[in-house]
């Protein structure tokens, strides 16, 4: 299903890719939030009965839209497909043979291109491992990547409607929660375009977790510019890739640690520390902020998940799996608090 909003004769692009399919026995519902321009007519213009669409809204938001196209899917499995991006031809091939094998989720590796189809990045090692926790603390799999047994959408609670946070995030969060794992292939089936139009780009985090608290704004400060200067950043960096290389291998032990088809156990953990060395955000404390809470400042981990829920579960994740960080931004603000 392929929600769109405006989009004209772009997605033409889109409905070509799925046209362009090695598995002819499909249908594309696109969903229309409420377009005011010609998207519909340039829908309607395609005359391949496998091709429907279905009007709606406006939501101002592709959860309500998906929502309506699962309802009218009738196929024993969906697959999403957000109307800037395409499909390489082998792409539900890919997906139909993880969910024949007996996978519940299944997502694909991709492409990350420009608006001029410029590639940007694509997926790595890191997009190629699945784990509940993972799955909490970082936003795993667009939705163009991703199919799934239709029948459970509706288990899980559906597409958010919540115009906060990532849906697609909050969808396979409550996911794993009820106990559903994904199934991966390391096949970049997908091309998604990443622009200053497209509308993560416009979302600001909603949710964030307290690292620490700190009893007035100057110490706020004091803490960030801390964590700022190279003497610290570089010390954070050292112990961000060791206790997130102590984080990956202790993940294996779990009965729903996942590796994408074709890997090889043996060489994840190689593959994952050249990656982290060459490629992770120097340490988890990169991003912080903060606000006042109460009578004092409280450093702050902001986060671009839909819930509080969900941002309760990463604090707990956070909490458990960097616990050298936490110290040591600890001390930051007890000497911040001493100056």
């Amino acid at each position: 299903m392929c929600p769109t909003f405006n989009r004209s004769a772009a997605i033409r692009a889109t409905i070509d890719s799925v046209l362009a399919q090695t598995v002819p026995d499909w249908t594309l519902l696109v969903v229309s939030d409420g377009s005011t321009d010609d998207t519909d007519e340039i829908v309607r213009a395609y005359r391949d009965p496998r091709i429907r669409l279905l009007r709606t809204g406006p939501y101002g938001h592709p959860g309500g839209p998906r929502n309506v196209g699962a309802a009218a899917a009738t196929a024993p499995a969906v697959a999403y497909l957000d109307h800037d991006d395409r499909w390489l031809p082998t792409h539900l091939e890919t997906l139909l043979g993880m969910l024949d094998r007996g996978a519940a989720f299944a997502a694909t590796g991709c492409r990350r291109v420009d608006e001029t189809g410029t590639e940007l990045d694509r997926t790595q090692i890191p997009d190629l491992i699945w784990h509940p926790e993972l799955q909490t603390t970082h936003a795993m799999f667009e939705p163009s990547r991703v199919g799934h047994v239709r029948t459970l959408l509706a288990e899980v609670g559906g597409w958010t409607t919540v115009r906060a946070g990532y849906e697609d995030w909050d969808l396979w969060f409550r996911t794993a929660r009820h106990g559903y794992d994904f199934t991966i292939s390391a096949e970049r089936t997908a091309l998604l375009t990443v622009g200053p139009g497209t509308r993560r780009n416009g979302l600001r985090p909603p949710q964030a977790v307290v690292l620490q608290r700190v009893p007035n704004l100057s110490a706020a400060q004091a803490v960030l510019e801390a964590i700022g200067t190279p003497e610290h950043r570089n010390a954070l960096r050292t112990i961000h890739l060791t206790e997130v290389a102590h984080w990956y291998t202790s993940l294996t032990d779990s009965d729903r640690y996942r590796l994408a088809e074709g890997l090889r156990p043996d060489t994840v953990a190689g593959e994952l520390q050249a990656y982290f060395e060459q490629h992770e955000k120097p340490c988890l404390l990169e991003e912080l902020n903060y606000a006042p809470i109460g009578d004092h400042y409280a450093i702050l981990l902001p986060l671009w998940c839909a819930t509080g829920e969900h941002a309760r579960a990463i604090g707990t994740v956070v909490r458990e799996r960097f616990p050298a960080q936490h110290r040591y931004l600890r001390a930051l603000a007890d000497a911040t608090a001493v100056a």
